[in-house]
């Protein structure tokens, strides 16, 4: 490649990151806002268009922590569009009914401090025992069966009749008018 190339690439990538960098936001999304004692429910903190440092998440101590901090990051340039994002996620199990808040949580981006929302979380009281799902919506969850590996739907006719059985054809009788 040629040197001139290259060097325009690399501008144009610093170019497209420190473009990213002022739309920097951080955030915290849970999976329900109430639940039943007993189960459990997904906290997720994203920062997004930036790189952060020193991830400091809140003190749990209405909660019991299941799994956590999960942590993943994506990164894309999409026609000189700069996205990345780092997500920090847990899986938490209140200890008591009643209504809780998660305090903030706070990341270290250059020379500031990035903060995210209290967030509030009803816990009711579960006289069954009913065990909940929370659908973690931060996680794409993809169900199939080796049967459908093999189908083709699109190739089978649609509303085909089933086939009837072949009547006897009658023999026709030939009539001579006199």
């Amino acid at each position: 490649m040629k040197p001139k190339l290259i060097l325009f690439l690399m501008g144009f990538l610093f170019v497209g990151i420190l473009t990213a960098q002022e739309n920097a936001k951080f955030s915290v999304s849970i999976s329900t806002d109430s639940i039943l004692l007993g189960n459990y429910f997904v906290v997720n903190f994203t920062l997004e268009n930036v790189e952060g440092k020193e991830f400091n998440p809140p003190i749990f101590k209405e909660f019991i922590v299941i799994s956590g901090p999960n942590t993943s990051s994506s990164f894309s340039m999409i026609n000189g569009e700069v996205k990345q994002s780092v997500s920090y996620t847990y899986y938490l199990e209140p200890k008591d009914i009643g209504s809780y808040f998660i305090e903030p949580a706070s990341i270290r981006i250059e020379d500031k401090v990035l903060e995210t929302d209290i967030v509030e979380i009803n816990v009711f009281p579960n006289p069954d025992g009913i065990k909940q799902d929370p659908q973690n919506p931060f996680q794409q969850r993809f169900e199939f069966k080796m049967d459908d590996l093999f189908s083709f739907p699109e190739l089978e006719p649609h509303n085909t009749p089933k086939p009837q059985p072949k009547k006897k054809k009658k023999k026709k009788r030939k009539t001579y008018k006199i």
